[in-house]
């Protein structure tokens, strides 16, 4: 049965604690499950005064995936909310994952260049501007390279 998803980026607030990293993904595996939703964040680290980059999928049905897309970008803990693939696809890529995570260092997006610049403020911009092709791909391979 096929599914339909949304892969997202987005820029983390300057502000943005350890805390609100776990406040989101405690949400997220709380919100989910409920409203039959699964898939990914990554949060890719930067230093100085930017605090990092999120990139998201999430898989459910339509309605329930534009709901919470709202939800999301209307959360003050990211800005710069930029949808990079939306679609069906045949299958979840996460099925068994309410919300799996992975923070990010730099030197592990060296493998990925089209992505490697994720945790760096402009990467929004030039996804804003430019587009992004291969986004649920490359979620997908990270973290089976990382698990």
């Amino acid at each position: 049965m096929s599914t339909h998803y949304i892969v997202y980026v987005s820029q983390a607030d300057a502000e943005l604690t350890q805390q609100d990293l776990e406040d989101i993904l405690e949400e997220s595996r709380s919100y989910n499950p409920r409203h039959g939703i699964t898939g990914i964040l990554l949060f890719a680290e930067r230093e100085g005064r930017y605090r990092g980059s999120f990139m998201q999928l999430i898989e459910g049905e339509e309605a329930e995936l534009e709901t919470l897309r709202k939800r999301i970008f209307s959360d003050p803990r990211h800005h710069t909310k930029v949808v990079l693939e939306r679609g069906r696809k045949e299958a979840r890529d996460f099925p068994d994952w309410s919300m799996a995570f992975k923070t990010v260092a730099r030197s592990e997006l060296g493998r990925h260049p089209v992505f490697c610049e994720l945790g760096d403020p402009k990467f929004q911009e030039k996804c804003a501007n430019e587009g992004m092709d291969g986004a649920l791909s490359f979620l997908c391979d990270f973290w089976s390279e990382a698990a």
